[in-house]
């Protein structure tokens, strides 16, 4: 594995304690965000047993899709060495492979535990804006997802042997030992959105007049934020259309969640099922 700011913070203070990395925070998004979704699906009055065993199906398909999404993007590597496939920290995971397969199978998930599809995809909402708000924070510390080239006061250099810096050194901009040009912190550009995203959707929860209306709006507004975002990214994504890949799909998104949500809005309000004392 190629060098992470944790290994570089060992390296300069002798401790990479207090800096957790990637996989810490993916697995604090994922135990934060099955705990989320369970606390607001209380509230909707569904059972959390049942919810619980749908997140954890949900997740499951969320990483594997998200693996999935890579492998078939560069299956000119993978083709050649399928084993690699199944090696998540070669060529990590991708974000809008984790929605992809992730909907399906809270879909599926809910359906098989015989709960309400929509206050059930409301309830998951908010843990969707959470998992991206640490996980783009773990990006940061791994230096993946990096952005492109900044002036601005809060660039940020990664170290030697980070992705950004092997492309810098690539290009002949800095040397084998030296750290990265600044870059713009794409990473805690998304988080921020995405923990803003969070207090929205939080807020606007009483607000909803149908089931399925938070999860719309995750969808309507996410993408909108990742697709800005993508015009500062400096890494290899894949293009389309002019449009990195990761663009295509937000405008697709985008397209399809706001028509769904105006549908909604239009509707005349769903009956309420009745809320549990249990308060987030």
């Amino acid at each position: 594995m190629r060098p992470r700011l944790v290994e570089y913070f060992v390296e300069r203070l002798g401790t990479g304690l207090f800096v957790p990395d990637y996989a810490v925070m993916l697995s604090l998004a994922i135990v934060l965000g099955v705990w989320l979704c369970v606390r607001q699906s209380e509230r909707a009055g569904l059972e959390a047993g049942k919810v619980f065993r749908a997140a954890v199906v949900a997740v499951c398909a969320a990483l594997v899709s998200a693996r999935l999404y890579v492998v078939i993007q560069h299956w000119e590597h993978y083709g050649s060495d399928p084993a690699d496939a199944l090696s998540p920290w070669s060529g990590g995971l991708a974000s809008y492979g984790a929605f992809l397969g992730g909907t399906l199978g809270l879909l599926l998930a809910a359906r098989r535990e015989r709960l309400r599809v929509g206050e059930f995809l409301d309830a998951c909402a908010p843990s969707l804006a959470l998992a991206v708000t640490l996980g783009r924070v773990g990006c940061f510390l791994n230096g993946c997802c990096h952005g492109g080239l900044s002036g601005a006061a809060w660039a940020v250099r990664f170290p030697p042997g980070s992705d950004v810096q092997l492309e810098h050194a690539s290009a002949g901009l800095v040397r084998a030992w030296q750290p990265s040009l600044p870059v713009h912190p794409t990473q805690l550009y998304e988080s921020v959105f995405a923990l803003a995203l969070l207090f929205l959707l939080l807020a606007w929860r009483r607000r909803a007049r149908r089931g399925g209306e938070l999860f719309a709006l995750f969808f309507a507004l996410y993408p909108l934020g990742r697709f800005f975002d993508e015009f500062l990214r400096g890494d290899e994504r894949g293009t389309l259309f002019g449009l990195s890949l990761p663009q295509v799909f937000s405008l697709a998104a985008v397209a399809v969640a706001a028509c769904a949500l105006a549908s909604m809005r239009r509707g005349t309000p769903a009956t309420a099922a009745p809320a549990a004392v249990t308060t987030v």
